[in-house]
C-alpha cells in the first residue's frame, strides 16, 4: 500500500507541477523525447517526497498533448478549478496540500481518465501500474522550448488591447489587469497607479516569502487572462504552450513598430554623477569626482527593448543599488563597473559594444581589437564642462537643463569628407601571383559606409573626427586623411609576425572578406575572387 501511494503520488505530483508551469517547487520545461524530435509542451513535474516512502524519478507531462486530445467539447476546466473567475493552474486543486494528498489527485484522476479514453476506443496514456511509462528519467536536452521577450512592443498591444479590462471599473487604463504590489501593511496586493514596474522585479525564478516564481505568476496571470477572453468569444492570446513557447510562432508574433513612450516620471535628460545631488557636494569636492556625463534617456528608451535592458531589477537609479563602494543591495558591484562592464548588456559601455556589432557597424569594428578599460576615452563621455556646475547640490531641474544643453550641442550625423580627399579608386598591386592586380572603388566604399551611419545618433557622435571613418580599415594608421599603405606594416603574402601582425595578403584578405560577411554584403560575395581581381593568364 505505501509502495502504491509513493507511485501515486509520483504521478500526481507530476501532473500538479506540469500544468502549474512552474508554479512552485523543483520543476522546469524540458522534452522526454529524441533529439532530433525535441518538443517544447513538457513540463517537469516533481512533487515533494512523501514521508517513509521510496521517491521514484519526476514526471515529464506534454502539455499541450494532453490539451488538444480534449477535443472542442472541454476546455480548461477538464483539469483545473477556478477561483475569482481565473483558472488556477495546479491539477484539481486550488492549493497544495500533503504530498500523499495530492499524490492521490494526480493518480486517481489521470488514471481514471486514460481509463476512459481507452475505454471509447481512443489511444491512452498509461494506466494503473504503469508506474515508469510517465515516471521517466530521460534527460531534458532535447527541449525546443524557448522564453518569451514580452518587449515593449508585446507590452503596448497588452495596454491598447480593448479586450482586456481593468482590474478596478474606474481606471480609465487596463494596467491594473495586470500590474500590483505587495502592501505589507494589509499583507495583500493592490494596484498603485504610476508604480507599475516589471514582473520580474518582484517575481523571481524562485517561490519567496511575499511572491511566487515568476513562471507560476506569468501563467496563472497570461494564460488565465487568455482564457477569460476566449470565453467572451474575443480574440486573444495563445492557450498553449507552443503559442509564447515556440520559436516559429514568436516570429510570427506583430511587431509594433512606433510605439509611444511608456510614461513612469522618467525624466527627458539626466546628468549621471551621483555625487552631484549627495549632501557632500561642493566645487571643492567636485574637483575630486569625474565630469557628469550627459544622457540622452528619451532616444535609448526607444533603442532599448524594455526599461529592463538598463533597469535589470528595479527603476530605481543606478546609484541606489550600485554604490560608489559596492553595496549588498547591488550585489557588491560598484557603480563605476556597473556603467562600465565591457561584456553586460545593462552597463553603458557593453550595450554599446553589442551596437557596434550590428551590420552596419560590425564591418569595422569586428576586425578591431577590444579595447582595454584603460584605453578608453573617458573624456568623450565624461563631457559636460564643470564650469557649467554648481551651486551643490544641485536640484534635479538645473541638472536636467545642463545635461539638455550639452546634448543640444553634439553633432548629430556624421562628418562628411569632401570627394576632394577621397581618392575615388585605389590600385592595389604589391603583390600579384596567379591574379591581376585590384582595382578598388575607394570613394564608392567610403560613401557607401557614411550612408549606412549617417542617420546613427552613436556613430555620429563617437565619429566626431572626419577621419575617423578611415581607422576602420586604416586600423594603426595615424589618423589622417592620408593613412599609410597596408604594405607599410604588412610584409610578406602570409608572414606572421611575432607582434601578431598578419602577412600582406593575409591582411588585404582578411579586411575585405571579414567586412563583407560581417555587413551582409552579398555582391561581391567574400569568397568570388575574380569579382575583385581577373585570373592572370600564366601561359
Amino acid at each position: 500500500m505505501a509502495k502504491r501511494a509513493t507511485r501515486r503520488w509520483r504521478i500526481n505530483a507530476v501532473l500538479a507541477i506540469i500544468l502549474m508551469i512552474t508554479l512552485g517547487g523543483p520543476t522546469g520545461v524540458w522534452s522526454s523525447t529524441a533529439a532530433d524530435s525535441p518538443a517544447l509542451d513538457v513540463v517537469f513535474i516533481d512533487l515533494p517526497q512523501v514521508p517513509g516512502s521510496d521517491k521514484m524519478p519526476g514526471v515529464p507531462f506534454p502539455h499541450d498533448r494532453h490539451t488538444q486530445s480534449l477535443g472542442n467539447d472541454k476546455d480548461c476546466s477538464a483539469c483545473h478549478l477556478q477561483q475569482n473567475d481565473r483558472f488556477v493552474f495546479k491539477f484539481k486543486r486550488l492549493t497544495d496540500g500533503l504530498p500523499d494528498v495530492d499524490m492521490a489527485v494526480y493518480h486517481d484522476n489521470c488514471v481514471a481518465c486514460h481509463a476512459e479514453t481507452k475505454g471509447s476506443g481512443k489511444k491512452s496514456g498509461p494506466l494503473d501500474g504503469d508506474c515508469r511509462s510517465c515516471h521517466s528519467t530521460a534527460s531534458g536536452d532535447a527541449s525546443a522550448w524557448q522564453p518569451i521577450n514580452f518587449d515593449k512592443s508585446l507590452h503596448y498591444r497588452h495596454v491598447s488591447a480593448k479586450a482586456i479590462l481593468p482590474g478596478k471599473m474606474y481606471d480609465e487604463v487596463n494596467c491594473s489587469a495586470c500590474h500590483h504590489i505587495y502592501d505589507e501593511a494589509i499583507q495583500k496586493t493592490i494596484h498603485r497607479s504610476g508604480t507599475e514596474q516589471s514582473c520580474v522585479y518582484c517575481h523571481k525564478s524562485e517561490k519567496t516569502e511575499t511572491a511566487s516564481a515568476v513562471r507560476w505568476a506569468s501563467h496563472a496571470a497570461c494564460v488565465g487572462c487568455h482564457q477569460s477572453i476566449k470565453a467572451r468569444a474575443q480574440k486573444t492570446g495563445p492557450v498553449e504552450c507552443a503559442g509564447c513557447h515556440d520559436a516559429a510562432a514568436q516570429q510570427q508574433i506583430e511587431v509594433v513598430e512606433n510605439v509611444p513612450r511608456l510614461e513612469r516620471n522618467q525624466p527627458d535628460t539626466v546628468l549621471l554623477a551621483s555625487w552631484m545631488s549627495s549632501d557632500g557636494g561642493s566645487a571643492e569636492a567636485m574637483q575630486k569626482y569625474m565630469n557628469p556625463v550627459a544622457f540622452n534617456h528619451v532616444v535609448h528608451e526607444k533603442e532599448a527593448d524594455s526599461c529592463r535592458s538598463c533597469h535589470h531589477q528595479t527603476l530605481k537609479k543606478c546609484a541606489q543599488c550600485h554604490t560608489e563602494t559596492g553595496d549588498e543591495k547591488g550585489e557588491g558591484v560598484q557603480l563605476a563597473w556597473a556603467m562600465h562592464n565591457g561584456v553586460s548588456s545593462h552597463s553603458c559601455i557593453g550595450c554599446h559594444q553589442q551596437a557596434k556589432m550590428t551590420k552596419d557597424c560590425a564591418g569595422c569594428h569586428a576586425a578591431m581589437p577590444q579595447k582595454q578599460f584603460s584605453q578608453l576615452a573617458c573624456a568623450q563621455c565624461h563631457a559636460v564642462d564643470r564650469e557649467r556646475l554648481g551651486p551643490f547640490p544641485m536640484e534635479a531641474e538645473a541638472r536636467a537643463s545642463v545635461a539638455e544643453n550639452s546634448l543640444n550641442s553634439r553633432q548629430r550625423t556624421a562628418l562628411i569628407i569632401a570627394d576632394e580627399h577621397i581618392p575615388e579608386m585605389v590600385k592595389i598591386d604589391g603583390m600579384q601571383d596567379e591574379y591581376e592586380a585590384v582595382n578598388l572603388p575607394h570613394r564608392q566604399i567610403v560613401r557607401a559606409i557614411l550612408s549606412r551611419i549617417k542617420e546613427n545618433r552613436m556613430a555620429a557622435y563617437f565619429h566626431g573626427n572626419d577621419v575617423t571613418l578611415c581607422a576602420g580599415c586604416h586600423h594603426n594608421a595615424p589618423a589622417t586623411l592620408n593613412p599609410a599603405r597596408c604594405a607599410a606594416c604588412h610584409g610578406e603574402a602570409f608572414a606572421n609576425e611575432q607582434d601578431g601582425r598578419p602577412g600582406l595578403k593575409g591582411a588585404y584578405h582578411g579586411q575585405c572578406m571579414a567586412c563583407h560577411q560581417a555587413m551582409g554584403i552579398e555582391e561581391p560575395a567574400a569568397t568570388d575572387c575574380v569579382k575583385c581581381h581577373k585570373k592572370r593568364n600564366l601561359n
